[in-house]
């Protein structure tokens, strides 16, 4: 699994500026700022605003394709990334913010509308809330934080047993998916402390 980390510094940074190609000019001029992966990401988190509006409005479908599509992006920025040459430590953390965003907002909706249990709503939290805390913490005393397998992961069970129960509400109940989703969540929460205990311990550097 490629984590896209950044080495601390921006991908230009060790590149002569008359060698750096026109996005990392425009990165370098613009503090890491307007670079394509994060424009990618602005991108994918609107599309995700657009599709928790639409399952607040019960248009499941068509928020279930939105967030599909909104997450597909959260991929696709750090392939364009590398492919750039246009990664930073300012593209990680804006990475990293929309995608708390976007989930936890997706989480609230999930409550709102009255879509998943109140107890798989408090396991899917607890990671999305400790996470950012921990990294408000290290910031404060100067350390970065860096993605890790399994905080990916538990991101990516996450939004697998999310969609599950979207697709239960969508079809009014269904069962076996239904029992997916809920182990998934399990499985989500387990990886999530697990990377939350990384970031604490200082593994997540290695």
């Amino acid at each position: 699994m490629n984590l896209h980390r950044t080495t601390g510094k921006p991908d230009w940074d060790a590149i002569k500026p008359a060698d750096r190609n026109t996005f990392q000019k425009i990165g370098a001029a613009t503090r890491s700022i307007v670079t394509p992966p994060n424009i990618i990401t602005i991108i994918g988190l609107a599309i995700v605003f657009f599709g928790l509006a639409q399952i607040l409005a019960e248009h499941y479908w068509i928020g279930l394709i939105a967030l599909a599509v909104g997450r597909l992006l959260d991929i696709v920025d750090g392939m364009v990334a590398e492919a750039t040459g246009t990664k930073s430590p300012t593209g990680e953390i804006f990475d990293a913010v929309a995608d708390k965003i976007g989930t936890l907002l997706t989480i609230v909706v999930l409550f709102a509308a009255q879509i998943a249990e109140p107890w798989l709503i408090v396991l899917l939290l607890i990671p999305q809330v400790l996470t950012p805390l921990i990294t408000f913490y290290k910031k404060q005393k100067r350390i970065n934080i860096h993605p890790t397998r399994q905080g990916k992961l538990s991101m990516a069970t996450s939004w697998v047993a999310i969609v599950g129960l979207l697709i239960t509400k969508a079809m009014d109940g269904s069962l076996l998916v239904a029992d997916i989703s809920y182990t998934l969540v399990g499985v989500s929460f387990l990886l999530g402390v697990y990377a939350l205990w990384q970031y604490a311990t200082g593994r997540d550097q290695n």
